[in-house]
């Protein structure tokens, strides 16, 4: 019952005469549930859109949380990427220099092979003309000795 229903009854029996005592009756319970489930009501709607206020909030900020740690992560990730491709420029770079420091010494190396060949076979050609050159002096003693063997014995 409400508070006005009770203040009115009870006012009722104080001015006056007896009245006549006012059953509480089934309908007066109904009432008195209704509005209190009313109350209840309310209550619950102001509740419900403090909530809902509340929980947007909190997903704005748990938004604002996830943008700027998806945003940390994309710069890592971006700079890791950037590390990785400028050590493979650097990588890219230094094998590039040590294979013209390679090509580069091959030709010297093939150049002094070259040199050192034609120096070989000039060589080669010099001693096979000494050896020729012993032999003919060979020859040439050989015919001297014969020569004085035979002029010796006439002395």
């Amino acid at each position: 019952m409400s508070e006005e229903t009770l203040l009115g009854r009870q006012r009722s029996r104080a001015g006056g005469e007896k009245a006549a005592p006012v059953q509480y009756t089934a309908r007066d319970f109904q009432l008195e549930v209704l509005s209190r489930l009313a109350e209840m009501q309310s209550v619950a709607e102001s509740l419900d859109e403090s909530w809902d206020v509340k929980l947007e909030a909190v997903k704005d900020q748990r938004l604002v949380k996830f943008d700027s740690r998806a945003l940390v992560a994309l710069i890592a990730i971006a700079l890791s990427i950037t590390g990785y491709v400028i050590q493979e420029a650097r990588n890219t770079a230094r094998q590039d220099s040590e294979i013209e420091t390679t090509k580069t010494r091959v030709m010297h190396l093939e150049q002094i092979a070259a040199t050192n060949t034609e120096a070989r076979i000039r060589t080669e050609v010099q001693l096979v003309e000494l050896r020729e050159g012993q032999t003919e002096i060979k020859t040439l003693i050989q015919a001297q000795a014969v020569a004085s063997k035979k002029v010796a014995p006439r002395q």
